[in-house]
């Protein structure tokens, strides 16, 4: 067998990646006519509210999927001057804003919807994210065991405040995490194995 037929795929991305349609194929006309139907619905329902957060977060994602952060920015912007407290719109700009690469500002909307709603565990999960990201372990840490009091049993913070903590060298929390999401998944061996490795 050549080494031609045992070359491994290259990425998912490859696989992932659509095939090139012409512009003036039908395929591709159907899909742009779609895409325009739904962004002018979507403007429709924000111009009878314009605090309709379904309908800007919609929009912004549409945008989004066509490179238009841009805006999917100012949508959201629109929105919020409506309905300043909604924390959806604030994470869904935050979102917006780290792909556009403005973290200060990202980090600053995370935490706006991680504050405004805190029975949302996945907001305060993605702000601590976002901090670690930027260089903040530190706070991203304190973000996590707060989310943990409301959300006790929340994986996904107890697999961040896991790594953050081993990440620091505090191998008490750590293994405390380690334990907690133990209870939670009994007879998982990689956090067995992991238990043991911090407890040497």
């Amino acid at each position: 067998m050549s080494d031609a037929n045992c070359r491994p795929v290259a990425s998912c991305d490859a696989i992932d990646r659509p095939i090139a349609v012409h512009p003036r194929h039908p395929r591709e006309r159907s899909r742009q006519a779609r895409t325009a139907e739904a962004e002018a619905e979507y403007r429709a329902a924000l111009r009878l509210d314009a605090s309709f957060a379904a309908a800007a977060i919609n929009l912004s994602d549409l945008y989004r999927q066509f490179g238009r952060d841009g805006d999917g920015e100012q949508s959201l912007r629109e929105a919020l001057s409506a309905s300043a407290e909604n924390a959806s719109l604030h994470q869904a700009l935050g979102l917006t804003l780290v792909r556009l690469k403005r973290n200060d500002a990202a980090l600053d909307e995370l935490r706006q919807a991680a504050s405004l709603d805190p029975g949302q565990a996945r907001y305060a999960y993605v702000y601590a994210v976002a901090l670690h990201s930027s260089g903040r372990r530190d706070d991203a840490l304190a973000v996590l065991r707060n989310g943990l009091q409301l959300h006790p049993n929340n994986r996904e913070m107890l697999s961040a405040a896991l790594a953050l903590s081993r990440e620091k060298g505090d191998s008490v929390s750590a293994l405390e995490y380690a334990e907690r999401l133990s209870r939670l998944m009994p007879g998982n061996r990689e956090i067995e194995a992991l238990i043991q490795q911090i407890k040497r």
